[in-house]
């Protein structure tokens, strides 16, 4: 598969705004509740027909290059090529593969909002929970790893769909 431009924009639009954007965000004694991460939405958008390889590189380079600027030592690079083994079980678990069309990008235009929620909530929810998990090492305060997850989750998913209703458009 060719790595057309659009690809391109969106891999490196979602590092900028990570780490220069939402990584600056300061929300005072909630900022370390407030981390929420968007880069696995370039690995959950991919066509259905992108091979496993494609996106376990798209996946570990995305994962390497934003761990060397936010200095987490490895952990988005290995929930990133966790949740893209994960995609297909995600994807099963709210359609069909025949709801959906192989050669057509998955966001909310072309899932429904439904099942878009569904989907990256989903998604997005486990790639929080796994990264706070591993970051702590430790299943202290489940409650708390629980919550951040959640709020990272919902500011994850407002983030994306402004994205998409900028930047995607509709045909």
């Amino acid at each position: 598969m060719i790595f057309e431009f659009r690809n391109i924009a969106w891999f490196l639009g979602l590092i900028v705004a990570q780490i220069f954007f939402i990584d600056y965000l300061d929300f005072g004694i909630y900022s370390s509740y407030f981390s929420p991460i968007i880069i696995c939405f370039f690995i959950l958008k991919m066509k259905l027909d992108t091979t496993v390889i494609n996106l376990l590189i798209y996946a570990f380079f995305l994962g390497i290059i934003t761990d060397v600027f936010r200095n987490t030592l490895g952990l988005n690079t290995s929930v990133l090529l966790i949740i893209t083994f994960l995609k297909p079980t995600f994807l099963n678990s709210i359609s069909s593969k025949e709801d959906i069309e192989n050669d057509v990008e998955l966001n909310m235009f072309t899932m429904g909002f439904l099942r878009y929620l569904l989907f990256f909530g989903i998604s997005i929810f486990t790639y929080h929970l796994l990264f706070f998990l591993l970051e702590q090492f430790s299943f202290n305060n489940l409650l708390i790893l629980f919550l951040r997850a959640i709020v990272n989750t919902i500011s994850a998913l407002l983030f994306l769909v402004f994205l998409q209703y900028l930047f995607i458009f509709k045909k």
